[in-house]
């Protein structure tokens, strides 16, 4: 369908919607409507927005199955880290005082490749019960992170650190087990910080209790500018203004977070006035870019934030594949050459400027210009995608369509999540491969399948998955110790379980590389690898956009390299 028929279809579906929403706000879940001389501006303020679903997954940590995505989202809002990256990828300090350098002596490198770093914390920050934030709670984290027996989805660079010190409840030792080019930016909660005074005890007696804690989600206390202080299962959670928070006390007094998966229903809510937001992955850029015109075209001034924060990709499955010429690399040169990329870009992202991708690193990237020459390419090319097919041993039958060396016929399957985009994105890569004589079998995962780590590792041909466009999340996708196994609880981002040692020792090195020349070598030759064996397939930059009504100022959009679009949440405002 063309993006004016979808808008047209959008239009309809929103009329109806609308009608059945209500006009304005409720008292409690919006600041109340105020001329100049109402006396309003003394009122408190609130904040409606949408969120996808109802999360599933924790605040901090990766335990269990969830996605981690979800909470992800509203993480900053609630909680803290050491530092974090802002919307221009500038690097802070966070809880920590200052970030550790080679000329403070915070940050040791030593010549048998172990380093050594300093933090020291910000004093006087406390929990949302009023305990004290310690050193000790960074400890607890980082034990967590690394444990075995704990059902982590990821374990980032938790491994990577050999011990931690804490020589006084503010400062933190960290010794590494090898040069890490990161160190000073400790962005995730790969160490945490856990509140010991809460689940400590717990994790020492009880591992098992430890990971099903409802602390990790409906009883969630954190350190950040706002606290949980409701969540009705099903409808919404509430977010309030922490008082105590160190930085001072953030600008909008309540948050109403709603689970809504519907996007009709969150695009109509906005357009009647029934929720003052939303933040990514609740509409796509299509449904978001419907909604500001909308706003626009009626006169107001709404704030819509596109960036692309994700690597659409293309998982193909290794194990077992079907068929089994998956494994051999000219089917998959001739599947990528069959896929009309940027047809596929005009058609799903039309006028967001979001380039077909050839690999993980961004075209504005500085790194771009290390790589740009090492980079394999696959244009549109239905004969080379034949010819290629041909040189398997494949053969045409008279029917068109396409039967392998033994004489079975070949259907390729092809997986995704539920949703207009990636539903249409399958479409599309779907009728490029039939096009070539290929039966494919096209499946829709529902929510709840999605979120299932096994499900998503056992694809019997390809699968369609994003990957955030950080360091950690790009890399180890590649990497064979992030293969889900039903010995590891199916976690780990490598879905398909490509396994190479070459890309081990790529990824492994480039981990550790802390010289500039030798991480321009690194990723010139980790690229040149992925684009030539295609351990995944890349698709495209998949944007990702906030959008609010006129009148909430501060919003920013997620930082750079992606952390959450709630990284300066204490700064919105209501105007």
């Amino acid at each position: 369908m063309s993006r004016s028929g979808r808008s047209t279809v959008l239009t309809a579906l929103v009329l109806i919607l609308a009608a059945c929403a209500p006009s304005q706000p409720s008292s409690r879940d919006s600041a109340p409507a105020a001329g100049p001389s109402s006396g309003a501006l003394a009122a408190p303020k609130s904040l409606s927005l949408a969120i996808e679903n109802e999360p599933t997954d924790p605040f901090i940590g990766s335990l269990g199955t969830g996605s981690g995505t979800i909470a992800a989202n509203l993480r900053l809002a609630v909680h803290q880290e050491l530092a974090n990256y802002d919307d221009r990828g500038g690097l802070s300090p966070m809880l920590a005082t200052e970030l550790p350098t080679q000329e403070k002596g915070t940050w040791v490198v030593r010549s048998n490749g172990t380093m050594q770093t300093t933090y020291r914390l910000r004093p006087g920050v406390t929990w949302h019960d009023g305990a004290p934030l310690t050193a000790r709670d960074f400890v607890l984290g980082w034990q967590a992170m690394k444990d075995p027996e704990l059902p982590m989805s990821r374990r980032g660079l938790s491994p990577q650190i050999a011990s931690i010190e804490t020589p006084d409840d503010n400062t933190l030792i960290i010794e590494w087990a090898r040069t890490y080019p990161f160190a000073n930016a400790i962005v995730g909660d790969d160490i945490g910080p856990f509140p010991v005074h809460l689940v400590g005890s717990i994790y020492e007696t009880d591992k098992d209790r430890f990971g099903q804690l409802p602390y990790w989600t409906r009883e969630f206390v954190g350190i950040g500018p706002y606290r949980l202080s409701s969540w009705e299962a099903g409808s919404h959670l509430v977010l309030t203004a922490y008082d105590k928070f160190h930085s001072g006390r953030p600008k909008i007094d309540t948050i109403v977070v709603r689970f809504m998966s519907n996007a009709p229903t969150i695009v109509a809510s906005l357009l009647a006035g029934a929720i003052d937001g939303a933040i990514p992955r609740a509409l796509d850029f299509t449904q978001v870019a419907f909604v500001r015109d909308e706003w626009e075209r009626a006169g107001r001034k709404p704030v819509a934030i596109v960036q692309a924060t994700h690597w659409r990709i293309l998982e193909p499955q290794f194990r077992d594949p079907k068929p089994a010429e998956i494994l051999d690399i000219r089917l998959r040169r001739a599947l990528l050459h069959a896929i009309d990329r940027q047809a596929m870009v005009d058609t799903l992202l039309t006028g967001s400027g979001i380039p077909v991708s050839d690999s993980f690193i961004f075209p504005t990237d500085v790194k771009y210009e290390w790589v740009k020459d090492a980079i394999t390419r696959y244009p549109y090319d239905q004969r080379r995608a034949q010819e290629l097919l041909t040189e398997l041993g494949w053969r045409m039958g008279a029917d068109g369509q396409w039967f392998t060396a033994s004489g079975d016929g070949v259907t390729i399957g092809l997986e995704t999540s539920a949703g207009e985009q990636s539903e249409q994105e399958q479409a599309i890569i779907g009728a490029n491969w039939h096009a070539i004589g290929l039966n494919v079998d096209l499946k829709v995962r529902t929510a709840a399948e999605a979120r299932d780590n096994r499900l998503n590792s056992i694809f019997p041909g390809f699968s369609a998955s994003a990957a955030p466009l950080t360091f950690e999340n790009t890399t180890m996708r590649l990497h064979a110790t992030s293969c889900p196994t039903e010995a590891r609880r199916w976690a780990g981002p490598n879905h398909g379980c490509y396994q190479s040692p070459q890309m081990d020792s790529l990824v492994d090195s480039l981990q550790q590389a802390i010289n500039p020349s030798d991480q321009q070598r690194l990723y010139r030759d980790l690229i040149r690898w992925q684009t030539d064996q295609l351990p995944v397939y890349p698709l495209y930059y998949n944007p990702q956009a906030v959008i609010f009504r006129e009148g909430i100022t501060g919003v920013r959009g997620d930082t750079q390299p992606r952390t959450a679009p709630t990284w300066n949440v204490a700064s919105w405002d209501i105007s």
